[in-house]
């Protein structure tokens, strides 16, 4: 069997971190694993499913990084 050396540790305090990079490549990681084994079991696995499901993620990430800044922004302008 597959071993995988894997820091849990890093891993949590990371997303306890609220790092949105660590979060999301996690997810997609997640995401892509998902549909390897989705698609190796339905025998149905195409190349343009990867493609989408990583636009999905860099568009989800980007909102992120959009929607921190907004409400940075947002707090910055009601604190004065």
């Amino acid at each position: 069997m597959l071993s995988i050396h894997f820091n849990k540790e890093v891993f949590i305090n990371a997303l306890k971190a609220n790092k949105n990079i660590v979060t999301y490549l996690s997810t997609t990681a997640a995401l892509l694993v998902t549909l390897i084994i989705h698609g190796l079991i339905q025998d149905n696995l195409k190349p343009e499913y990867f493609l989408y499901a990583f636009i999905v993620s860099v568009a989800f990430y980007i909102w992120a990084l959009v929607d921190q800044k907004y409400r940075q922004q947002k707090q910055i302008n009601t604190t004065e």
